[in-house]
């Protein structure tokens, strides 16, 4: 893995931009006496991927790295090709019935962290009346849609939404993240003037003593996660920085609903836009995913990212992708 080291020579202090090759061979490039800016250590990154590439070497891991190892990076690497090379053997027909599944057991799983009771055959029971549902609403006005139902349309309505910008590449801003959480809360009793806007409000999460920041304070530091997720994007492990951007910005809460449901869209936006596979939270591991988010909280950033690893290599590991082949029954 690449990673910035420093050495004295004649009492000045200097620092390099170095990967181990195989054996105690090293691979390194002068980034002089200040570690430069961004842009610049980017550029040499890319100037050391070259390098080595050109001995046989492929550099996993960029400097800003601190979890992911090159080891752990190589298994990751290992799951891309895995799902890749099942699709490339399903039928369009099956691939598409795959990719259903998949979604909906994210929309299951996802909506059941926070609360929800419907299971697997339920929400794909709701989802089938919610398309039948939406061509009605064109000529009359539906109601009484319980709100567990609501949520598992709006949330299948955001990867709609969510699939189209994958297909644009469109990068990650703010204007997503507030179209996607317009889409969340959108029909939803009480929360017409919540959807699509940073909360107007503090709010606290039962059982938990964590101050979040002040409403007023949310549209800064949303702007400063949005910042530091672009000079970090290229600079960091895909795993690791789509980790660290869930846990941020749980830990800024920006919404006054929604927030998780939204943090597990954008984590996936990022592991996507970087070809690493769609990962579901699964709902039997809630315990130990909200114990990531408390660390998180309390900027420690290491057991979600870890978590995360973990999860890829095993949801894109061959039994479990044979699994999600079958009809899933919840």
């Amino acid at each position: 893995m690449s990673y910035i080291t420093k050495r004295k020579i004649k009492n000045k202090l200097y620092y390099y931009l170095e990967e181990s090759l195989s054996g105690k061979k090293k691979i390194s490039l002068s980034l002089g006496s200040d570690i430069p800016e961004l842009d610049i250590l980017y550029s040499k990154y890319m100037d050391l991927v070259n390098l080595c590439s050109k001995k046989g070497h492929k550099v996993l891991v960029p400097p800003y790295t601190e979890y992911i190892t090159h080891k752990w990076a190589e298994r990751l690497e290992v799951s891309k090709v895995s799902k890749k090379e099942m699709f490339g053997k399903l039928s369009i027909a099956d691939r598409k019935q795959f990719i259903e599944r998949e979604k909906i057991t994210f929309i299951t799983d996802s909506n059941a962290i926070e609360g929800s009771t419907l299971n697997y055959d339920q929400t794909l029971n709701v989802l089938s009346e919610g398309r039948r549902l939406e061509k009605l609403s064109k000529k009359y006005l539906v109601t009484n849609i319980q709100k567990e139902e609501q949520e598992a349309i709006n949330l299948n309505r955001a990867l709609d939404l969510y699939d189209l910008l994958q297909k644009k590449k469109v990068g990650l801003s703010e204007k997503i993240i507030l179209n996607l959480h317009l889409i969340l809360l959108s029909n939803i009793g009480g929360y017409d003037k919540y959807k699509g806007v940073y909360r107007p409000v503090d709010v606290y999460v039962v059982g938990s003593s964590f101050e979040f920041p002040r409403y007023y304070q949310v549209p800064y530091l949303m702007k400063e996660l949005i910042d530091w997720y672009e000079a970090n994007k290229n600079l960091v492990h895909p795993i690791e920085l789509a980790a660290k951007f869930h846990t941020k910005f749980t830990t800024i809460h920006p919404f006054a609903d929604g927030n998780g449901r939204i943090a597990r869209l954008l984590m996936n936006y990022i592991l996507q836009m970087n070809n690493f596979p769609f990962t579901n939270i699964p709902l039997k591991k809630r315990k130990k995913y909200m114990k990531t988010q408390a660390d998180g909280n309390k900027n420690v950033y290491k057991s979600f990212s870890l978590f995360l690893k973990d999860e890829v290599i095993l949801q894109n590991s061959i039994r479990e992708l044979e699994k999600l082949k079958v009809k899933k029954r919840g």
